[in-house]
């Protein structure tokens, strides 16, 4: 029962929606109706501009150190990762928003770095060159979602059941970023800066 609990505490951590709420408050709108029409750090950025953009990403990343700092403790060492999971979740699905919220990258990344900060900054490093490299976001968050993820697996991948939210995050992230592949593929992604 304990352990649902702490599934369902990680996932009305999640659920609170950065981008939508500076949107409403701020301009009233509801972000998801304006640019790419998602509620994360990037659409956040575009619509809203850069100071309101990054409280975003500050507020998404918060909710991944709450979930694994305060949260993920509670829970057995053979499913401690299932507290970033349903964190994701929350962000990515959250039940007030008829389950349309972010792509969860910023909230893995606080996730991931609140266990492993070597790890995951390496990770966001690499993510972060890769979107230069590029000039695509979403090039530089799955770059960071996977380098990060491979981390994680090498490190908790043996424990419990630990890998197999580790792979879900993984995979879900790329699920969530299917749009921005096809675009990709096609020529079509928005670049930073475009």
């Amino acid at each position: 029962m304990k352990t649902l609990l702490v599934f369902f505490a990680c996932y009305l951590v999640g659920s609170v929606s950065g981008a939508y709420i500076l949107s409403r408050v701020f301009f009233h709108k509801d972000i998801r109706d304006e640019g790419s029409g998602n509620a994360g750090t990037t659409n956040a950025v575009r619509v809203m501009g850069k100071k309101l953009g990054y409280t975003t990403f500050a507020i998404d990343v918060l909710k991944g150190v709450v979930a694994m700092a305060l949260l993920a403790p509670m829970l057995d060492e053979s499913i401690r990762l299932f507290a970033a999971l349903f964190v994701v979740l929350g962000h990515d699905f959250p039940f007030y928003l008829g389950f349309r919220g972010g792509k969860g990258i910023a909230t893995t990344f606080g996730s991931y770095t609140t266990l492993e900060p070597l790890w995951g900054g390496v990770a966001a490093v690499a993510g972060v060159i890769a979107a230069k490299l590029t000039k695509y976001v979403s090039v530089g968050s799955l770059t960071f979602l996977s380098l990060s993820s491979a981390a994680m697996l090498i490190k908790y991948g043996s424990i419990g059941y630990n890998r197999w939210a580790i792979l879900a995050l993984w995979l879900m992230g790329f699920i969530r970023h299917k749009d921005n592949l096809i675009r990709l593929k096609e020529g079509r992604e928005n670049k930073i800066g475009g």
